[in-house]
């Protein structure tokens, strides 16, 4: 198969990246043909890999059984024009059009909204060659909900040919689920088991490494002290600081132990001062990041690799690093978070295969897990060992060969010529959001509805058969409908068609007093005369559900494009600041009407605007 691949690629870091660069290395493996088409050497300086000079070769190449791949990047220079701006897209499709014509691609391959799936819809229409979108966490969560963009990554959900995705984490969306038949485990690349320590003299000695910027400790690597590494992107919500706290009162505690990171980021030069300050700049060696096939070796050089991510923005966010760690057989040090977010044949058990650190803010639980790995560095080895003989992965041969087999299956769907934009069976979807309402209305939920607008229709009928019934049904019974008909419209992509944009634009170049705000149009509230959440649940549950009185309650459900929508309680003043944010009001005359202070009326207009109810 000839596969055009639009994708993050190195240098860029990151497990988007680097599962790009190993599932194209994959499907090469398996025999395929793949042209690359990418803007990474566009990438900033805090998110560039190091690539050693004699690892350049490892981007692109030929393979045995006729498999290549071929990397096209575009250019860093753009053209002058007003507003200036990088032109991504524009550069990615027109790259990808002319690789796709000139290497006869038969199916493009996507990783990522932005640029890249936009690049593929565009090349795609162009050519007439279908694509398939494999969408991230941070894309589905937050570029997905932005409410100026949103438009364009739901038009190009519906136009995919196929979505590399399972049918529930893309549910509520009008287009086609085609899961990629992984097997069983996490993906590790096969270097991973046979990688042989990082000798960090060596490595230093390399006259590229010792002139890089990032490198702060060009001392020997002592060779009697335990080291405890962390690597990827670094920060507040990765556990950076924290980690660096606990450190710190182990080392005026006079432990001895080395601190190897591998990490950049926005925060890299934040981290670094912190290390100054707290002391551990002469036990502290960091380097820059580097591309993934070389990062066992940097494992393998650690007694335990720190893993700390706590109160992460992105909530489905599932880093590869425990899995990593455990296949280079090496002491995992992680945070509850991250030990919860595991499969269960990836199970972290603290003391076993990980050592688990229940909140790594708490410096006095984090150094006394720390301080286990320096002080007894045989069983930190056990755990090493033991983490070995229990991880499940599977290695880019097998990636490869699964993401071709989903490959083929939507290309052979495009020609046959069945429909370009097959629907997602939405299956079970009104039934697990309104388990009430279909209990009360006596009817089964329909299992498979093709499009979004047939469910909420189907979700309405159960509405009105539960009103027309009333007098026979418990007290409330309406009430608790409607609010499971809200809940369910939070989970559906209803609104592309109704020519409204989630907020219109405000003027940039008011005051902030003169600023009229504008109520977002997914944005609804409802009052109920009990607490309607435990009604509907025990009512769910099937236990009693009546009103009580004094427990009215009243919802404002903000949903937001990419479906991740909120349901918050307000009170009656809240909801008329909502009522009064119609467009036609500024906050001054809004303050006004409320009788209150300005400044308290815009702390909640700013509040509103972070739930995506009004607009920012």
């Amino acid at each position: 198969m000839r596969i055009c691949a639009i994708v993050k690629y190195p240098p860029i870091q990151g497990g988007v990246s680097a599962m790009g660069y190993w599932t194209v290395r994959g499907m090469a493996e398996a025999g395929h043909q793949i042209t690359v088409v990418t803007n990474a050497e566009a990438v900033e300086s805090d998110y560039r890999i190091w690539i050693p000079p004699g690892d350049r070769a490892m981007l692109q190449g030929d393979f045995p059984g006729g498999g290549k791949v071929r990397l096209t990047t575009t250019a860093a220079r753009t053209p002058a024009h007003i507003p200036h701006s990088p032109l991504y897209v524009t550069k990615l499709a027109a790259r990808a059009a002319e690789a796709i014509r000139r290497d006869h691609c038969e199916i493009i391959y996507s990783h990522y909204l932005e640029p890249y799936g936009m690049a593929a819809f565009l090349a795609s229409q162009w050519t007439g060659v279908p694509y398939v979108l494999r969408m991230a966490g941070s894309d589905r969560t937050r570029l997905l909900a932005d409410p100026e963009l949103s438009t364009a990554y739901r038009e190009i959900l519906r136009a995919a040919d196929a979505v590399a995705a399972s049918p529930e984490s893309i549910q509520g969306f009008e287009a086609r689920a085609e899961p990629i038949p992984y097997p069983p485990g996490r993906f590790v690349p096969a270097c991973w088991r046979a990688a042989e320590p990082l000798d960090v003299d060596a490595f230093l000695a390399d006259p590229h490494v010792h002139d890089h910027p990032w490198t702060t400790n060009r001392a020997p690597l002592p060779a009697d002290a335990p080291v405890i590494a962390v690597y990827g992107k670094l920060g507040e919500f990765k556990g950076s600081f924290d980690l660096l706290r606990a450190l710190r009162r182990l080392h005026d505690g006079g432990r001895r132990f080395s601190l190897l990171v591998l990490g950049g980021g926005r925060d890299r030069q934040a981290f670094n001062e912190a290390v100054r300050e707290s002391g551990l700049a002469s036990v502290t060696w960091t380097l820059p990041f580097l591309p993934s096939w070389r990062v066992p070796e940097l494992l393998r050089r650690a007694d335990a690799v720190c893993v700390l991510e706590r109160e992460f923005p992105v909530a489905i966010h599932t880093p590869s690093q425990p899995t990593e760690v455990l296949a280079a057989g090496r002491c995992p040090v992680v945070s509850a978070e991250i030990a919860g977010k595991q499969s269960p044949e990836n199970a972290l058990r603290d003391g076993v295969n990980a050592l688990v650190v229940r909140d790594p803010r708490d410096t006095d639980c984090l150094s006394g897990v720390l301080s286990r790995v320096i002080d007894d560095p045989e069983t930190t080895r056990k755990i090493g060992a033991r983490a070995a003989l229990d991880v499940v992965t599977f290695d880019e041969q097998q990636l490869g060969e699964a993401t071709v087999s989903m490959l083929e299956r939507t290309l052979s769907t495009h020609r046959d010529g069945l429909s370009p934009r097959p629907r997602l069976e939405q299956t079970g979807l009104l039934g697990r959001q309104m388990p009430a309402a279909t209990t009360l209305a006596g009817l089964p939920a329909p299992a498979e509805l093709s499009h979004p607008a047939d469910i909420y229709r189907a979700a309405w009928e159960l509405v009105t058969r539960i009103d027309s019934r009333h007098e026979d049904l418990p007290e409330g019974a309406a009430e608790i409908a409607r609010y499971e008909l809200d809940r369910l419209w939070l989970c559906l992509d209803l609104e592309l068609d109704d020519g409204q944009a989630v907020f219109p634009s405000p003027d940039p170049a008011l005051p902030l007093a003169d600023i009229v705000p504008q109520r977002s149009v997914w944005a609804r509230s409802r009052r109920y005369r009990t607490d309607i959440t435990a009604a509907a649940q025990a009512l769910a549950d099937g236990r009693e559900a009546a009103p009580h009185p004094g427990t009215q309650q009243r919802l404002l459900f903000c949903k937001l494009p990419s479906l991740f929508g909120r349901i918050v309680k307000i009170n009656d003043r809240t909801h008329r600041l909502i009522e009064l944010c119609d467009g036609r009001n500024s906050l001054r005359a809004i303050a006004t009407m409320l009788r209150a202070d300005l400044d308290e009326v815009t702390r909640a207009a700013r509040t509103l605007a972070r739930l995506r109810v009004i607009h920012e």
